[in-house]
């Protein structure tokens, strides 16, 4: 490490890698430095991969700022369809929609000025056009009990986490934008109440997805128009006093208007489920990709309807670059379900996971966050109580954690 930048070096981890295996090694906050490097004392062929993470201290409660945005669980809200007008008109063009149970009725066009007025506009034409060219794509992707299974143009497959369980609901599928390119070849893709950073395809696309943030609002289309994010979905009974929220004249049209950078303060990633749930697997055959990065705090139960004890292999693929890693083995005794939390400092981009025989799985990964809670030891009185120190980076000492569930159940 060297710690100033002044091309002093000083060594301050040494860690043995057995031939054709992984090793994820953390840095305490006590290693600090401006440039690191590695060396090793054979010559051979090696992959080194350093990622950097902080803490979310972002919370998930309401934010003003969003006021007014309708609730994915709204019967009724005031959404539309958006599309900048082309010809040099630098107007936002707007087919106004209400939906309300799962029914949609045409309020009228409507367009977005340069001074942020929405007004109401006589064009049938545009409104054709935009009902044509700009409706929401269905079956984009596939909703299933344990994921979002999504399909690229190469035909990968990514699963991402799920949200509010109203948006697996058949009437709000078909009801919001999942995708739309808001910034040059950077797509935002909002898929069961997450925002994601989408790269265009040249640059791997969902193979370098990041998560934005997450919500549960029913955010109906969204666009860039001058440098802001457009959006519709509003719950007009909910917007008043939000300077974001613009409203039409006769009330028949509403925007949520703001920049892109405001997502960050719609509310920190979280998510749930996992690539196998009630699901039958075949030994040694590796699960779908299910994306884990960004999450900053992360749990995952394991456990299978099986006779004997299965051995669930763990593999990250630190980058995107589809080099998955073994990190860990867990096994899980027949009628026990197995948690762990992954520490702190763990951080990879896709996990996927395989056991060595054929089984029916149920599994569940939960990016909802963990929180300590201090208690006193007065209050354990008449218990046996164990403490049990070790790090968080240690295989060693997690291990363990399997058969302190064993004597907890019993």
């Amino acid at each position: 490490m060297d710690e100033k930048g002044n091309n002093h070096w000083k060594e301050v981890k040494k860690e043995t890698v057995p031939a054709g295996k992984s090793l994820l090694t953390t840095f305490s906050s006590l290693e600090k430095g401006e440039w690191v490097r590695v060396k090793v004392d054979q010559s051979t062929m090696a992959t080194v991969c350093f990622n950097y993470t902080t803490k979310d201290n972002r919370t998930n409660d309401d934010n003003n700022l969003f006021k007014g945005l309708a609730s994915v669980e709204a019967v009724k809200l005031t959404g539309g369809l958006l599309y900048g007008l082309g010809n040099n008109q630098r107007t936002l063009g707007i087919v106004s929609q209400q939906h309300k149970d799962g029914n949609i009725t045409i309020n009228g066009y409507y367009e977005l000025t340069d001074s942020l007025q929405l007004v109401h506009k006589d064009a049938p034409k545009t409104s054709q056009f935009i009902l044509e060219k700009f409706a929401i794509p269905e079956q984009a992707i596939s909703i299933e009990e344990s994921s979002v299974l999504v399909i690229d143009d190469k035909g990968r497959r990514w699963r991402l986490p799920l949200g509010n369980k109203e948006y697996s609901s058949k009437k709000k599928q078909g009801t919001f934008r999942i995708c739309r390119e808001v910034a040059t070849e950077r797509d935002l893709f909002n898929c069961h109440g997450t925002f994601y950073e989408l790269p265009a395809e040249n640059a791997d696309g969902y193979a370098k997805i990041r998560p934005i943030c997450s919500h549960s609002f029913g955010i109906n289309d969204y666009a860039s128009y001058r440098g802001l994010l457009v959006m519709t979905g509003v719950d007009l009974n909910k917007s008043k006093g939000n300077e974001h929220i613009i409203i039409s004249k006769d009330k028949k049209a509403a925007v949520w208007a703001g920049c892109i950078d405001d997502l960050w303060e719609m509310g920190k990633p979280i998510g749930q489920g996992g690539p196998w749930l009630n699901t039958d697997v075949k030994a040694q055959i590796a699960s779908d990709p299910y994306l884990i990065g960004f999450y900053d705090k992360k749990t995952l139960t394991l456990s299978h309807k099986g006779t004997q004890t299965v051995t669930f292999s763990v593999e990250i693929d630190p980058t995107g670059n589809n080099n998955f890693m073994k990190y860990h083995e867990f096994r899980v005794e027949p009628g026990k379900t197995f948690t762990f939390q992954f520490p702190e400092g763990f951080h990879g981009r896709w996990i996927r996971f395989k056991t060595d025989t054929n089984g029916y799985i149920l599994m569940k990964s939960d990016f909802t966050g963990y929180y300590w809670q201090m208690f006193f030891l007065s209050s354990l009185q008449e218990k046996y109580v164990m403490l049990d120190f070790g790090g968080s980076w240690c295989g060693w000492c997690i291990d363990p954690f399997q058969a302190y569930t064993v004597i907890i159940t019993r």
